[in-house]
């Protein structure tokens, strides 16, 4: 009866998701693509027992891929925060403009740079006992309309007028792909004609793709796609609105597809919006899927808002989540409601999360939060409590925050007492970010003390970039 229910719903999601506002990919230039949340974010998710370290690195994973809609994702599922559906636009000035130039056309009328321009990066995490866990290099070169990426993916890439050529280590984002993709090897072309773009992808394992996309304007776009693989062939379908987008992917001979829904509406005082990924009891070749969304056919969320602007800016939210792995018929959901309210000077808020529903609620965890907001400085006060009706409580999480902002720097400290007595237990971690026209660093440091360790690193993760 349940799976009867979930087919029900993805028949309505895709009768009701009609094409979305596409926006066509955009000439090479120095605009960049921003993540919603860096690995602070995660950190903090981490320590304070959101979420498990398995979880973190499904979304650290994807953060270092740079697919930042997939984040989102799993962010929104597994810590229930609110995340952007889409990562935001960022044009940064390298050198100020004169007043003549302001009489210049339009960047897209404009001839390309044939300075190459680019930048360089390091990032890398350390674990507890001080040793490098992972790092990378990346270096992104732009020069003309061609892009050369070498590090962790290597490719070169052409855009031009809505034409697109890639060669090299051609993924999710080069493909136009709403569903993760395996990284493949090879090269792949697209082709404007009128509303129509036709693709196709061809790599060194024979893996054989071709696509169509049509966009009646600005607002509307649907693609299909055809996948041939060595041993399967596959069929996807997307398509995006202003509710939101559906994509589903088909290979011939598995009993069902595997279906994303992204969901939302926003209203001056009610938002809403639904995540979820439905599969059968196997993941088609060439998907890229994170473990916990491989491990359970139904992964889903829902979150609702409503926000009264004229009290104090008052939001209530409504957010569940709910989990039914493949080897079993169980479903696992979690609650979690929400309330703030007033000013951003001292706004308050409270959230009552319930751990399992499937256990009748009997463990309920509770956070208060106190937020001030100026111009440059923030500061917060929270604390956490557990309560375990089969157990005794823990005692209660205090956590201590205070952060600068200015155009170029951001600082933030973070102390954080896990039993509320600092003698038996105390965190603190620091994040400080650098952002100017050649530097952009972002370092994250956490050292715990407890009863028995005197004050040791507990993670690390450094991130420098040099822009040329």
């Amino acid at each position: 009866m349940t799976r009867i229910l979930i087919f029900a719903f993805i028949v309505f999601a895709v009768a009701i998701a009609t094409p979305h506002a596409y926006a066509s990919q955009p000439e090479l230039d120095e605009t960049h693509f921003l993540s919603p949340f860096d690995e602070a974010q995660v950190f903090e998710w981490w320590d304070d027992g959101i979420i498990t370290p398995e979880q973190a690195d499904e979304i650290f994973t994807r953060l270092e891929e740079e697919n930042y809609d997939e984040a989102c994702l799993l962010a929104e599922v597994y810590a229930q925060e609110p995340c952007a559906a889409a990562p935001k636009q960022e044009k940064k000035p390298r050198k100020k403009k004169s007043k003549v130039a302001k009489d210049k056309p339009p960047k897209r009328e404009q001839a390309a740079s044939i300075v190459p321009h680019g930048h360089i990066t390091w990032k890398g995490q350390y674990d507890s006992d001080g040793h490098l866990k992972k790092h990378r290099k990346e270096l992104q070169v732009q020069f003309y309309y061609f892009k050369l990426h070498l590090g962790s993916q290597e490719l070169l890439s052409y855009q031009r007028n809505g034409f697109e050529s890639h060669f090299g280590q051609i993924s999710t984002v080069e493909l136009h792909s709403h569903l993760p993709l395996d990284t493949l090897w090879g090269t792949a072309m697209f082709i404007p004609f009128g509303k129509f773009q036709v693709g196709a992808m061809l790599d060194t394992s024979k893996t054989f793709q071709a696509q169509i996309d049509f966009s009646a304007n600005r607002s509307h776009k649907i693609a299909t796609a055809f996948w041939k693989f060595p041993d399967a062939n596959a069929v996807a379908l997307q398509a995006r609105s202003t509710l939101g987008q559906v994509s589903a992917w088909y290979q011939f001979g598995q009993d069902r597809p595997l279906v994303k829904i992204q969901l939302q509406s926003d209203k001056r005082w009610l938002s809403w919006k639904t995540t979820a990924y439905l599969h059968g009891d196997s993941i088609p070749l060439g998907l890229n899927l994170s473990k916990g969304i491989a491990e359970n056919w139904l992964w889903a969320s829902q979150t609702i808002n409503l926000q009264w602007q004229e009290l104090h800016n008052a939001i209530f939210s409504a957010k569940a989540r709910v989990l039914s792995p493949v080897a079993s018929d169980s479903v696992s959901a979690r609650f979690t409601a929400a309330f703030a309210a007033g000013p951003k000077h001292l706004r308050p808020s409270l959230n009552m999360t319930c751990i399992e529903a499937s256990d009748n609620c009997t463990a309920t965890e509770w956070r208060g939060n106190v937020e001030s907001a100026w111009e440059q400085f923030s500061f917060k006060a929270s604390t956490r409590f557990r309560h375990d009706s089969r157990q005794a409580d823990k005692p209660p999480k205090i956590e201590l925050a205070a952060s600068y902002r200015s155009p170029l720097a951001f600082a933030k400290l973070t102390v954080a007492f896990p039993e509320t007595n600092p003698a038996k237990a105390i965190s603190v971690q620091n994040e400080i970010k650098l952002d100017s026209d050649f530097l952009d660093c972002n370092f994250v440091f956490a050292f715990k003390k407890t009863k028995t360790k005197n004050f040791q690193p507990n993670y690390a993760h450094l991130n420098a970039s040099l822009k040329f």
